[in-house]
This record gives C-alpha cells, sequence and structure tokens, in this order.
C-alpha cells in the first residue's frame, strides 16, 4: 500500500514537472532583462509555451520530468513517514490509554480484595498454629499459600508495564492479560525468601 502511493507521489511529480515546471522555466527565461522585447507580449508567451512541447524540447522536458519524479518522490517518502509516525503515536496512546484503563482498575480492585484475602490468609495461619490434625493442617497451608498467590497477582497487575494476552480457555476468543512469567519469579522468589526468615 505504502509503495503503491509512493509510485502515485512519483508519477504526479513527473506529470508537474514535465507540464508545469518546464513551461515556467522556459517563460522566466524569456522575461529575463537579456531579452529585449516587452514582458507583457502575451503572444510571445503563447509560442514559447508552444514551442516547450516541440520534439526540439523533449531532452529539457524528460530532465524537468526527472527532477518533478525526483521531488515527488522525496515529497511522498516525507508524507508516508509521517504517517506512519502519526499512526505509531496513535498506537501508543491506544496502548497507553488501556494500560492507564488497567492500573485504575487494579487499584479500585486491589483495595476490596486485599481486605477480604487479609482475613483469609491471617485466618489460615492463626488456625495453623493451633490444629494438630495433620490433614487439616496441610489444607490450611493450601488455602495460606492460594491467599499469598493472590496477594502476588495483584502486585503483578499493579505493576503491569506492558498488556501481553493469553488465551483464557482453548478454543475461548475471551482474552485475559498474561501474568504467568512474573508471577512465577515473584513465587520463586517468595519460596527463596520463606525459608530465610523462619
Amino acid at each position: 500500500m505504502g509503495s503503491a502511493r509512493l509510485i502515485w507521489f512519483t508519477l504526479a511529480g513527473i506529470v508537474v514537472g514535465y507540464l508545469l515546471m518546464h513551461p515556467f522555466a522556459m517563460l522566466a527565461y524569456i522575461l529575463g532583462p537579456h531579452h529585449p522585447h516587452g514582458s507583457w507580449d502575451f503572444s510571445l508567451w503563447a509560442r514559447q509555451v508552444q514551442a516547450t512541447f516541440s520534439p526540439e524540447m523533449v531532452v529539457m522536458g524528460l530532465a524537468f520530468s526527472l527532477m518533478g519524479g525526483a521531488a515527488g518522490f522525496g515529497l511522498g517518502a516525507w508524507y508516508l513517514q509521517k504517517e506512519r509516525l502519526a499512526q505509531e503515536q496513535l498506537e501508543t496512546q491506544r496502548r497507553q490509554a488501556a494500560l492507564n484503563t488497567v492500573r485504575e482498575l487494579m487499584v479500585t480492585l486491589a483495595h476490596h480484595i486485599r481486605n477480604a484475602n487479609l482475613v483469609i490468609g491471617g485466618f489460615s495461619q492463626h488456625l495453623q498454629k493451633h490444629i494438630t490434625d495433620p490433614e487439616l493442617r496441610h489444607q490450611l497451608e493450601l488455602i495460606h499459600r492460594a491467599s499469598h498467590e493472590i496477594d502476588e497477582v495483584i502486585v503483578s497487575l499493579e505493576n503491569v508495564s506492558k498488556i501481553d494476552h493469553a488465551q483464557y480457555i482453548d478454543g475461548w476468543r475471551t482474552q485475559m492479560i498474561d501474568l504467568k512469567k512474573e508471577l512465577e519469579a515473584r513465587l520463586k522468589a517468595e519460596a527463596v525468601k520463606e525459608p530465610h526468615e523462619s
């Protein structure tokens, strides 16, 4: 698409060079001070313009066509570059707006989820200290780990710097924000910290 438009700009420059720039240069030449005739001799203008497109002037016409084509190519390249930069800027703004929306959403969700999760994690840890049944203690440990994982998900979402997507369930069109790598790294880091803390 871009190359086709660049070709059209170049062709337009060639046409302008031959049909406008070439005759204008010829008129400018005869209007110079080294010509004794009157500058406003319109019959001379007409003859000069007619001579511009005569077979004897083909070489000069081609030269102006090449100049016009080069100018058209340069203008087209500049225009396409400007258009591409504008599209990139628009895409950056769109991504930034989406990112800001996610962050604003996370501030709201984090407040309510953390409050509920604090109760779940706190009670599960408290109960582990007072229950001797190994099976129940194991189940409470799973609850505590899940609560800890929820905290890490919230932290990961709050620190999102770019939005990557993953399929929610195979075959579904619905997508979710992909935090898998960052979440795994955070949980591993926490797992390394816990033995040292205890």
